[in-house]
């Protein structure tokens, strides 16, 4: 087998041509015909022909580090960050969520803006490849190798199954298609229902569990599978589908299974250093699972240059951190800056901080890049929404400093799924499911000992409750994963953005009062809206009224009316 991250470096640009071909639209998203057959006989003909049009659908994951509109990424529609830019989807919709199902362009699907990863157009077309791949791989099978037809057909299938992943958790029940669909063909019958949310999650669920042993065992840096989907992106994306259908049980043990089988470092385990792990030098490393590749010359991110700080460095800061996460990272000694015994400081509210917060975090007196950034009344960073400085605060995490003059050049992968979640995922489905022991703890400190935070035990010196560790696996999941795009789905799944998104976005003011400077950090960055609708979102109605087995759908399970989803 050849590495994902190597063939990337070397496409075909007459291969992909005819890959084009073979998917391009004839309508629409569903109305799609291989314009050439000539086309498909030649892309199957050998394996590397055939890796070529698979790796083109690994190329066209949603990417939230890439170029386009991802400057207003998905993170900052939580309440961790903020757009630089005020006109920005994010900003106007998180004020007030007034968006409509009638809204395409301009509205919320606005020519993919901002980087929204479930696309419901967008992604159909995506699936539709994984089909007719799948398809194309078994009617030429005998051009291929049984180890290769195995491997790449379950590949398809995981990609398939990613991309249903996403639109079920934004919308629910979504149609769920196995096969190419040619209107020429087959007339309406191209046409499907809506599958409820539960036959969703059940198809994604079966169809992880039936392909995670046909799937390579490691594809980190060096093996011959890197960059690819393994067995642990698998587990992975089904124990996480799990944990958000409120699944704890059956989540605690998928995640347990990819931990025993092949964690602890056969091959997967925590990097050494929490943020260089983020770096182009370590892509694919121990911790990576799953990740969108990237390559400085052919296929680069976009994040330094959209999300790294303004000044020397000159990035956009187009996801400015709130002072909502930054009051969840905790103290030195493991606690929480609302207890009393953590010694936090109002007056120094920067000092004796846990390492993850130095790392991810540009604050007043920082240095980087060069640059010491300055955020008191009066300075050039200092929080003033008229300078799209909006809170006081820059991102640091991922970002890398050895890139200024160089922003374009920025080969760093983004992760899916990395091995730090897997932990906190098997941790918050044990505790919800009310089986507790020393491996559910033991995977809380094995992440927060990497950060030089000491145990639960040594932190709290007694035995903690299912609440207390509720809480405290919420909040080591919003600190670990702070800024990569898992933030909103975590309060759609607890149930908790109905008064989470309720509440002000914060930023800190930092201003002179009687010869002290005083830290105002809750300065009202934005006010935000969350209704109980916009637990999920509506599919533009406009696709909607293109199919009328869709149209016709009332009630049921889910409530729709007309095929839409409730409230919309």
């Amino acid at each position: 087998m050849i590495s994902l991250h190597k063939i990337f470096k070397n496409y075909s640009l007459f291969v992909l041509f005819l890959v084009a071909a073979l998917t391009s639209c004839k309508k629409d998203f569903l109305d799609v015909t291989p314009r050439d057959q000539l086309s498909s006989e030649t892309v199957f003909s050998d394996q590397s022909g055939a890796d070529l049009f698979l790796n083109d659908i690994y190329g066209s994951l949603p990417d939230e580090d890439a170029k386009s509109y991802n400057y207003d990424a998905f993170e900052n529609w939580s309440d961790n960050a903020v757009c630089s830019f005020h006109w920005a989807m994010s900003w106007v919709l998180g004020v007030s969520k007034s968006y409509s199902a009638a809204s395409l362009n301009p509205g919320l699907y606005n020519h993919d803006y901002p980087a929204m990863p479930f696309m419901y157009n967008h992604t159909y077309n995506r699936i539709r490849r994984c089909n007719v791949f799948i398809e194309q791989v078994e009617k030429n099978a005998s051009n291929f190798s049984d180890e290769w037809k195995t491997q790449r057909i379950a590949e398809a299938r995981f990609l398939r199954a990613f991309l249903y992943h996403k639109m079920w958790m934004a919308y629910g029940g979504v149609p769920i298609v196995t096969r190419s669909l040619n209107q020429s063909e087959q007339g309406d019958a191209i046409f499907q229902p809506r599958n409820t949310s539960e036959e969703t999650f059940a198809f994604i669920q079966s169809e992880l569990a039936d392909i995670a042993g046909k799937l390579p065992a490691n594809n980190t840096k060096g093996s011959v599978d890197e960059g690819r989907a393994g067995k642990a992106a698998a587990l992975a994306l089904k124990g996480w589908v799990e944990l958000f259908a409120h699944k704890y049980e059956e989540a605690a043990a998928t995640n347990k299974q990819l931990i025993d089988e092949l964690g602890n470092g056969n091959p997967y385990d925590l990097f050494a250093n929490y943020n260089d792990q983020f770096m182009v030098g370590n892509n694919n490393n121990k911790e990576s699972i799953f990740s969108y590749q990237h390559d400085a010359g052919s296929r680069s991110s976009y994040r330094n240059n959209y999300y790294g700080p303004k000044g020397n460095f000159n990035g956009w800061g187009a996801m400015q951190p709130t002072q909502n996460l930054v009051d969840d990272y905790v103290m030195a000694n493991g606690l929480p800056i609302t207890d009393a015994a953590s010694g936090y400081d109002p007056a120094h509210p920067y000092e004796g901080r846990e390492s993850r917060f130095y790392q991810s975090i540009i604050f007043d007196g920082t240095d980087f890049a060069g640059q010491t950034y300055h955020m008191k009344a009066g300075e050039h960073f200092a929080l003033n929404p008229g300078a799209e400085n909006n809170t006081g605060y820059f991102r640091r995490k991922g970002i890398d400093a050895s890139l200024i003059g160089n922003l374009g050049k920025d080969g760093a992968n983004y992760n899916f799924f990395r091995y730090a979640e897997v932990l906190l995922n098997y941790a918050e489905a044990s505790i919800e499911a009310g089986n507790i022991d020393n491996t559910v703890t033991g995977a809380i400190d094995k992440i927060r000992t990497r950060s030089g935070l000491p145990t639960l035990e040594d932190t709290y010196h007694r035995s903690l409750s299912q609440n207390e560790l509720r809480e405290i696996v919420r909040r080591e999941r919003r600190v670990e994963l702070a800024f990569e795009n898992k933030r909103w789905w975590d309060l759609i799944r607890w149930k908790t953005a109905e008064v989470v998104l309720n509440q002000p976005k914060y930023g800190v003011e930092i201003t002179q009062q009687s010869g002290q400077w005083v830290y105002n950090t809750r300065s009202v960055v934005h006010t935000q809206e969350f209704l109980q609708r916009n637990y999920l979102f509506p599919i533009y109605q406009g696709w909607i009224d293109a199919n009328p087995e869709i149209k016709s759908q009332n009630g049921g399970p889910d409530n729709w009316s007309n095929g839409q989803n409730p409230g919309y």
